[in-house]
Parts: structure tokens; C-alpha cells; sequence
């Protein structure tokens, strides 16, 4: 049964962390921004800036709302992450998250945000324990050393390249 006015622990994203190079070399004061999109029609954002060593930080975030109980609310996440240099845009972290409690696999991927501006930006899919017959997929300029199939290159406009 649907509770109109009961209000839901909702998790809108993991705790963030990861480094910004270039070619090998740290990222210094890049302003990072996290943008999230939740089906309040809220939009949440904050951003940090890298230090010495090109290492960013940000907290998890979580709300309280009564979006869940609402009938025909499809209580999703839009998740952007990313930030700007020498005036172009690289996307860190650009998905959905489907769910309003943590998701085990986002967590592992928000936690390694590590990037080198020379990477090009994929759209790649990862395995989410929370639903083992349906992956998980994202667009990013990061790379990791596992669980990461990459399905296609993105131009500057997140557009798929052939």
C-alpha cells in the first residue's frame, strides 16, 4: 500500500573519491562538480576542488522525501559528475541510479574516480549485485582495472562515436 505522507530514507549518491591528472600529472584546484536529479524535481549540487595531488573528496548524500510513496513515482537518480579545464567538460560520472538505498557496485565506482584528461570519454557497463541479471552502465573519462566492459567511445557532446 502507498503512504502519501510517510517520508523515505532516500540515497541520492555514495561517498566520492579520485584523483584528476594530466598525462600523469596531478590536476591542481580543478572545481569539481556533482550534480544530482532526484524524481522530487529537486536538483542538488556541490562541488569540491582538487588538492595538491590532483585527490578530490565529496559525502554521501541522502534525503529524506515521500516521493517513494507516491503512486506512479519512479524514484531514480540522475547522477552527473565532472568538471571543467581549459573550457571543455569531462564527464567523472554520468548514470542513473534506479533504487533509494545504496547500491553496493556504485559505491566500489564512486570510490575510484580516478582520471586522466587524455582518456576519452565510454559508456561501459558493470556488474550490479543488487540485480545480477540486469548490469549496470555509465559514461566516463575514469578507468578501472575490473568490472568495467566498455561499449563505445563519446565525443565531447556524449555522443557515440563509430
Amino acid at each position: 500500500m502507498f503512504n502519501f505522507l510517510k517520508r523515505y530514507d532516500v540515497h541520492l549518491c555514495s561517498a566520492v573519491s579520485g584523483r584528476l591528472l594530466n598525462n600523469g600529472e596531478p590536476l591542481v584546484g580543478i572545481k569539481v562538480k556533482r550534480q544530482l536529479e532526484y524524481a522530487d524535481n529537486k536538483t542538488r549540487i556541490d562541488t569540491t576542488r582538487t588538492d595538491k595531488q590532483g585527490a578530490f573528496t565529496m559525502p554521501a548524500v541522502n534525503i529524506r522525501s515521500n516521493t517513494p510513496g507516491r503512486l506512479f513515482a519512479e524514484p531514480k537518480t540522475l547522477q552527473s559528475i565532472g568538471f571543467f579545464y581549459k573550457k571543455k567538460f569531462y564527464p567523472l560520472w554520468l548514470t542513473y541510479l534506479s533504487m533509494i538505498e545504496p547500491c553496493p557496485a556504485f559505491d566500489k565506482k564512486l570510490s575510484q574516480l580516478n582520471a586522466d584528461i587524455k582518456d576519452a570519454a565510454v559508456f561501459f557497463s558493470f556488474e550490479n549485485i543488487n540485480a545480477p541479471n540486469r548490469s549496470s552502465a555509465a559514461s566516463s573519462i575514469c578507468r578501472w582495472d575490473s568490472d568495467f566492459k566498455i561499449h563505445h567511445f563519446e565525443d565531447d557532446d556524449g555522443n557515440k562515436i563509430k
